[in-house]
């Protein structure tokens, strides 16, 4: 993965995109996942560039299970910006959450650049409406 960052790195590319699937609300494997972000984005920031992680929360589960995992996620991700030293910065895309402003503490973050939103699957007038929520 090192040899592909450089590259990326040589060519003038601003970012690196890291993205899982979390298709069940499984508390070990979502912490798993959010470990193995943490690592490929520490990798990136020592080349220079911004990680961007991507831990997409598949919209197909029951909603109350989906609410449950992006809960469980943002606390996973906090846990991890905190391991971050302060001048390193990380970007966010998240399909939009079951509950309005869910990702408000990542964004408020000083190790947040930018959070990014994704329609994950939503029709576009569905997405538009989640939208305006957060």
């Amino acid at each position: 993965l090192q040899p592909a960052i450089a590259k990326a790195r040589d060519q003038g590319v601003f970012g690196v995109k890291a993205r899982s699937v979390i298709s069940r609300c499984n508390e070990s494997r979502i912490r798993e996942c959010v470990r193995q972000q943490f690592q490929i984005a520490e990798m990136v920031v020592e080349m220079g560039m911004v990680p961007i992680l991507c831990a997409e929360v598949l919209g197909d589960m029951p909603t109350a299970e989906k609410a449950s995992c992006e809960k469980l996620l943002v606390a996973c991700l906090l846990e991890g910006l905190q391991q971050l030293r302060p001048e390193q910065q990380v970007m966010f895309t998240f399909t939009l959450p079951t509950e309005p402003n869910l990702y408000l503490p990542l964004m408020g973050h000083p190790s947040t650049l930018r959070l990014l939103a994704l329609c994950g699957g939503y029709h576009r007038e569905e997405a538009c409406r989640k939208l305006t929520q957060n």
